[in-house]
């Protein structure tokens, strides 16, 4: 606990202190915000794949392998035409799947009730 502030001079000192202080967290800030910058890819993988961040060296051949193929052309537009391809198939299950649905409750509501 800081001594009681009762002098104009006391109340600069302690304003001078603070402004340290602030800026010691500000840089400790820095440096906590600079660790992440450079590794959250690595703890990002971490926690997806547990134990990722251990076997580094395999995973980052086979990353820069994978940076290669995205940055061709070729594979680019081949993987995006198959997430294209898989995303329309999934909309026209899902959206065949409501239609069944649909037409199934209608169809019991039609339907007569047996006396």
């Amino acid at each position: 606990m800081r001594k009681k502030i009762d002098s104009f001079e006391t109340l600069e000192l302690e304003i001078e202190r603070l402004k340290r202080r602030s800026r010691q967290l500000e840089n400790e800030l820095g440096y906590r915000v600079d660790y992440f910058r450079d590794n959250y890819k690595k703890m990002a993988l971490n926690a997806v794949i547990p134990g990722s961040a251990r076997h580094s060296g395999a995973l980052n051949v086979a990353m820069n392998v994978a940076k290669m193929a995205w940055g061709s052309g070729k594979f680019k537009n081949f993987a995006t035409g198959a997430l294209m391809t898989a995303l329309e198939f999934i909309g026209v299950q899902l959206g065949i799947n409501l239609f069944n649905k649909v037409t199934k409750a209608r169809k019991k509501k039609k339907e007569p009730v047996a006396e």
